[in-house]
């Protein structure tokens, strides 16, 4: 399952990223608020379909690893490009799938055989690490 969802992840990372970069250049409302939404339609685009597949494990390991490559946890994430509410609803849609967006990654507690199997892609070359 880390195998399949890893490469979301390091995409979501570097999306989020190159999001912030722009959000920071941007300085109107509107404008940043016009971003976001082209962005999300382009994302929605290109990989709500391949999302939609994903078992409920995949679901949860994606969320850790989406707060492993960015340092936050998702709903966090959320949080800053949706707002408080969209985050609680998204959260509550989590918690019915047996998820948390609130989760962190604990690389040497929690999640130690997520982070063995992460080690492993990273060092087999299996998949470029882009940041």
């Amino acid at each position: 399952n880390v195998y399949v969802v890893y490469p979301y992840a390091v995409m979501a990372a570097f999306v989020l990223h190159d999001v912030d970069s722009v959000l920071a250049t941007l300085y109107s409302k509107e404008a940043k608020s016009q971003f976001k939404r082209r962005k999300e339609y382009e994302l929605n685009r290109k990989f709500k379909d391949e999302l939609k597949n994903l078992s409920i494990e995949q679901g949860q390991i994606l969320v850790k690893l989406i707060a492993r490559e960015t340092g936050k946890p998702c709903f966090e994430i959320v949080r800053e490009l949706k707002g408080g509410f969209n985050a609680a609803i998204w959260q509550t849609v989590a918690i019915l799938f047996n998820n948390n967006l609130r989760n962190h990654y604990e690389a040497e507690g929690d999640d130690a055989a997520i982070e063995s199997v992460v080690q492993e892609i990273l060092s087999n070359g299996h998949f470029e690490l882009q940041r």
